[in-house]
């Protein structure tokens, strides 16, 4: 009797999780509306998400991208260049702006702002033609803009087509997808506010002052095999907290400090207060007597 007892209660409480494992699941092929497939993804740079998180776990950007994407139950993901640290979400609540991550969801988040790969909105049907009057001629309809996929710290080995001022990597971005087709990637650099816009990506080549990007439907552009050196800047500081701040005696420790970490472009060191400063996002540089600085690069 008691091992009666205790299959019914063990079969009794398998019934209940298979139910409210059904409760939460929605039917094969429902999805939400304004919903990505399996595999795409609404992209929110400069983003982070709120809501149940699933995973969380330590690795680079497109590598947490290609986890939630492979996977039907990841509503989003968002990643901190600080650490490579990668949330996967169940669901999302919401988002906001935060500068050093970036955002994926498989749905449009509500109330934010749209990702950089918005849906085209729909066309509306054609009413059929009415009796003894001409079919309606086919009307051309515009494709969606292009998306393209950005590049943080990162030049482009190829030749630029043309060269413009632009005040923001949105506006050069928008230069690239006004060129009538031929404009396939673009460069940013910041410091000198101008925009290199080309008809093909090349190589991703380390550069502290540059962001890149590239046409999605082209992949993600090969890595330099190049030696990365420091470019230096003396008597110069770059704006902003940058990531980490440490002790140093000398400007060479503070350059291997910054040399052994991944996430580190850039530092810079301030010889009075023995300080060393690492970048992951060195804003524009400034004249600041006895701070030397120094930045990864590649040619």
């Amino acid at each position: 009797m008691l091992a009666y007892g205790l299959r019914c209660g063990i079969a009794g409480l398998l019934l209940g999780v298979a139910g409210a494992v059904a409760a939460v699941v929605p039917p094969t092929g429902i999805r939400p509306a304004n919903a990505q497939s399996v595999g795409d993804l609404f992209y929110y740079p400069h983003t982070s998400l709120n809501g149940i998180v699933s995973a969380k776990v330590s690795v680079q950007l497109e590598s947490c991208r290609n986890l939630c994407s492979a996977r039907s139950g990841c509503a989003g993901f968002d990643h901190s260049s600080n650490g490579d640290v990668c949330r996967l979400f169940a669901s999302v609540g919401g988002a906001e702006e935060r500068q050093g991550q970036t955002a994926g969801t498989r749905s449009l988040v509500t109330g934010y702002h749209p990702p950089i790969n918005q849906p085209a909105s729909p066309q509306p049907a054609e009413p059929p033609p009415q009796p003894n009057q001409p079919a309606q001629q086919a009307i051309a309809v515009t494709p969606p803009p292009a998306t393209f996929r950005r590049f943080l710290n990162r030049d482009l080995k190829s030749r630029a087509t043309e060269t413009r001022q632009a005040e923001s990597v949105d506006q050069c971005e928008s230069m690239c997808r006004a060129s009538e087709g031929w404009c396939k990637a673009f460069t940013y650099d910041a410091w000198n506010r101008k925009c290199f816009l080309k008809e093909g990506p090349g190589q991703l080549l380390m550069n502290a002052r540059a962001t890149s990007g590239v046409m999605s439907e082209l992949g993600t552009p090969t890595a330099s095999g190049a030696a990365a050196y420091f470019e230096y800047f003396n008597d110069k500081a770059f704006s902003g907290n940058g990531f980490r701040v440490l002790s140093a005696r000398a400007r060479g420790e503070c350059e291997r400090d910054c040399s052994a970490l991944d996430q580190c472009i850039a530092f810079g060191f301030t010889q009075s207060q023995k300080r060393c400063v690492l970048f992951d996002q060195p804003g524009e540089y400034s004249s600041s007597r006895g701070t030397n600085s120094g930045a990864k690069r590649q040619d």
